[in-house]
Parts: structure tokens; sequence; C-alpha cells
């Protein structure tokens, strides 16, 4: 089986760029949802800003120092008094990384009482791509399931080809997953993703590691796409789209997060806690509900993160520096929307 970065190496074609699938905030928002079901994946560019996420990167990095490197958990004064209210890194974690880096819940991803998540969501949220989500999930109602939502540190090591659909290695449900690198990502130095397309119509055959494996990797050379993401970009990809992990074997690090949502459906309400509902008030992108029961400890991610989405299109003053009490935010929610919370 050969190395991920002899095939690129052998198959510079991998790395051209697709203009066809490449959209700017002057896109129809149509053409792009049409796009993604065509194809399985769209780049949107500059949606988010470079310099926020440069921020959200140090408190992810950050969080990897004190909390997963120094093997001790989150200092007690180290995240702005939220400790109490949720959880801290998994138990897999308890000696450290592995050579590959680590991934975490986006709750546990905290410091100094920030959360990237939180941060990078609000921001989507009234970004000029969140038409374009709303367009293709059909609905103006959308849920993001926090259960399913992922932060990954990936230390960038020689990989073995092979890709994997989301709905096998992820959930079969949730229809898609929208990756966003908190950096520039340039193939052959920093690890990314890459993507086969067009995407199947079906779940194919995997191996039982849920890899797709080598053959139909190297069957697909041709078809093969690995973009090129400056800060502020982002993919969208369906359940159904093959892709990869590039590694090329630099041992530079990147950080990325992955949000899984879509339209407020009764069939994915088991995946709903935690979560927070989006929905359209006087036009404006809002959170109009939050979910996070007594026995899920992510109660101060889940404020926080109402609490930025609600700064951001002004709905509470900005210079509140810690999050308030749940009673207090929800009190705030019901003024904006009534009817919100839970």
């Amino acid at each position: 089986m050969p190395y991920f970065h002899e095939v690129v190496a052998q198959h510079p074609e991998m790395l051209r760029r697709r203009s066809d699938l490449s959209f700017t905030r002057e896109s129809v928002a149509g053409v792009v949802a049409q796009q993604w079901r065509h194809s399985g994946v769209v780049l949107l560019r500059e949606v988010l800003s470079p310099e926020m996420l440069a921020g959200c990167r140090r408190t992810f990095d950050q969080f990897i120092e004190t909390a997963i490197k120094k093997n001790g958990g989150v200092q007690p004064h180290a995240n702005g008094g939220v400790l109490p209210l949720d959880d801290g890194p998994g138990p897999q974690w308890a000696n450290g990384e592995t050579i590959h880096g680590s991934w975490h819940v986006p709750w546990t991803i905290r410091h100094g009482g920030h959360f990237p998540m939180a941060t990078v969501l609000s921001a989507l949220i009234t970004s000029w791509a969140w038409p374009m989500i709303e367009e293709i999930c059909q609905s103006k109602e959308i849920v993001v399931m926090f259960g399913l939502c992922l932060g990954r540190h990936n230390i960038d090591q020689p990989l073995l080809v092979g890709a994997h659909q989301d709905a096998t290695a992820v959930n079969p449900e949730v229809p898609l997953s929208i990756w966003i690198p908190l950096q520039d990502v340039v193939p052959k130095r920093d690890s990314g993703l890459g993507f086969i397309v067009p995407a199947p119509e079906e779940v194919l055959t995997t191996e039982p590691n849920n890899d797709i494996g080598s053959s139909y990797f190297m069957s697909e050379l041709g078809n093969m796409w690995i973009p090129r993401y400056r800060a502020g970009d982002l993919t969208i990809h369906s359940k159904l789209s093959p892709h990869f992990t590039t590694g090329y074997g630099t041992m530079r690090d990147r950080y990325s997060l992955e949000i899984r949502l879509w339209a407020r459906d009764d069939a994915f309400v088991k995946y709903y806690d935690p979560s927070v509902r989006i929905s359209r008030l006087d036009g404006v992108p809002v959170i109009t509900e939050t979910r996070c029961s007594l026995g899920v400890r992510a109660h101060g991610f889940v404020v926080s993160t109402a609490l930025q989405a609600m700064q951001a299109v002004g709905g509470l003053p900005t210079e509140a520096s810690k999050p308030p009490p749940p009673q207090g935010l929800m009190a705030a929610l019901r003024r904006l929307a009534p009817g919100a919370g839970g």
C-alpha cells in the first residue's frame, strides 16, 4: 500500500484548483446547494475572519498544552469559572496525545473562559455562508448537534492511502459536515482534507476500520481533489462524500473544527442534547433554543455559544467578559425570541 505523499508526488493534478467547487460571497445560494448535491462537497472562500480564527487556534493550543500534555486536567482557575459546568478531556487522553494528535467534543476545548467552537459558530451564523447552509438544508430552522461535533489537533505524519465516508465512520443519518481549519492549510506542507468528486450515491463497502480501502482510493485518482485552504475558508461535505486526511510527514500542527448540523427534524431529536437551534427573526439568524440536560456537562459551553451569537447580532452588549448564569441567558433569549430556551 503506497504512502499518501508518494501518490501526490506522482499525481500533482490532485492539487489543481477547482473553480467549479469554490464559491465566494457573490455566489448564488441555489447554485452552491445544487453543486453540493451533485458533487458532495463545496469550498466556501473567506467566510470567517483570519484574526478571529488565530485567536481560537491559540486557545485550542493552550488547551492542549495545559489540559492534555500536562496530564492534570484543566487548572481550577484557568477557565473563567466555567469548570463546574463542563466536562474535562476524555479519559483516553489521560496519558497525553497520540503521535497523530487528539480530538475532543467541543465543550471540553476551552482555556481562560474561551471556547473556540462557540466563537466560530457565532461568527458562522452571521456570515454570508449561513444562507448557503440554509439552502443546502432547505430550511431556516437549523439545529447544531454538538455531540457530533469535534475539534482536532492533528500532527502531520506520513499516512498510507485510504478514505472514508461519514455515513459509516461518523453517523449514518446526519447529512453533512462542515470542516473549518483554524489556519492556512497548504498541500504538501500541512495536513488537511482531500475529496473524491463526485460522491457516489450509496454507502460503499468498508474494511473493519470503516475505511473504504486503498484499492478504491487508487481506482479514483482521476477524481481526487485536495484543496488549499486559507484561514477563513471552509468546506461542506455530504455523508456520502469519500474523503481523507492528508499526511505528508512534516510534523506540523493543524487545528480544525467539525460542525454537524441539519434542518430541525424529529428524526434527529436523539442527537439534540446538547444543541442549539438557529432560526430567523425579522430576517436575522439567531439562536432561539438551547438544549443541555442536567446529565450532560456542557452547560458553560452552551451558554457561551448562545451569548456570543446574541452579541454578534446585537442582542447583548459586547463588553460582557464572562458567560451569565444559565437562567440569565434564558431570560435574555426570551426577550429576544419569545418562547426560546429549553
